[in-house]
């Protein structure tokens, strides 16, 4: 009798310890390549190219102006009084402080830009690599362009999965130049 009950108790460990491992499905893909195949993301980077263009614009036209006011001043310089000298000196400072400050305000901004247009691109893209993870019983997918995967065993690559499921485009291949002969 203690044979039987010692044998049934094993065979139960063993079957319940089945049940209790769950194979693990490992998938990676390189969300940079992802991002760059959605045409959100290329319609955001112009428009974002666009705001950095226009704010550019507005930071040369300070500087051709604090460039104007330097050469007038130095044009002037024996002319004028040393408390003239100061205030224009005094001016030209407070140029290159309102320079300064817009120059790290417009790169603030272009990165609020940034953020604020790829929230729903970055958001559609983690949403379809959870459906192609659940469709496919993924229990891990790993970003490979991130760097973070220093080793992996063998997994599968979901990026054609993900690039389906997003309706993406195979992107196109770089056109060689004919080479003629010679």
């Amino acid at each position: 009798m203690k044979k039987i009950s010692t044998i049934i108790i094993v065979m139960l460990a063993v079957v319940s310890s089945t049940y209790a491992q769950k194979v693990n499905k490992f998938g990676y893909l390189n969300s940079s390549e992802l991002i760059s195949l959605m045409p959100e993301a290329i319609k955001a980077d112009s428009a974002v190219d666009k705001y950095a263009a226009e704010l550019d614009g507005l930071g040369q036209q300070m500087y051709a102006e604090y460039q104007k006011k330097t050469s007038d001043a130095q044009a002037k310089a024996k002319t004028l009084t040393e408390e003239q000298l100061n205030l224009i000196g005094q001016e030209l400072a407070d140029m290159e402080k309102r320079i300064t400050d817009f120059q790290q305000s417009a790169q603030d901004k272009i990165a609020a830009k940034k953020d604020k247009l790829y929230g729903p691109i970055l958001q559609k893209a983690n949403e379809g690599i959870k459906a192609v993870a659940k469709a496919n019983a993924y229990t891990y997918i790993f970003d490979s362009g991130a760097g973070s995967i220093l080793f992996a065993e063998e997994s599968d690559d979901v990026l054609p999965l993900v690039k389906a499921y997003l309706k993406l485009p195979d992107p196109k291949p770089a056109v060689k130049p004919a080479v003629k002969p010679q």
